[in-house]
């Protein structure tokens, strides 16, 4: 029972310090960004192709801790850039004061399923069956893009 008592404290422990963690490497949208809403997200495409977005709840969001495996943990923001990941910046980043523009009224272009927005070799868009979906632009480490759905 005590070793199962020790390995809840230390998941606990770990999960309290994730926000300390990122909150160093949380940062401002950059001018030049693409912002819009989506389903209660506030989210912004940078001029690198990277993605953020400002969710309107908390959720489980993958945090890759080695290759490919990755463990969920609570978040209210999601990044890819390329990698998807949380992100704990609490003065949402990726809102502009008053909030984002509707998807609708700034999507450029036109996906099989519906509107899209694509920006500096990134896009989201309306995907299968009304789902929607975010991929940052191709990052150098091998060839890998973050995606999210929201």
């Amino acid at each position: 029972m005590k070793r199962v008592t020790k390995t809840c404290a230390g998941l606990l422990s770990v999960a309290a310090t994730l926000p300390i963690v990122f909150a160093a490497t949380a940062q401002a949208a950059p001018a030049g960004s693409m912002y819009f809403s989506y389903g209660g997200a506030n989210c912004a495409i940078m001029p690198d192709g990277s993605i953020g977005c400002d969710l309107p709840n908390i959720r489980l969001v993958g945090l890759n801790i080695v290759g490919d495996v990755s463990i969920p943990v609570p978040a209210q923001q999601i990044v890819a850039d390329p990698r998807t990941r949380p992100s704990y910046d609490f003065s949402n980043p990726y809102t502009q004061p008053g909030g984002n523009p509707d998807f609708y009224q700034v999507a450029n272009d036109r996906g099989t399923f519906g509107a899209r927005i694509s920006y500096a070799g990134a896009f989201c868009e309306e995907s299968f069956r009304g789902t929607f979906m975010c991929v940052s632009r191709t990052g150098e480490e091998n060839n890998r893009q973050g995606v999210f759905g929201l």
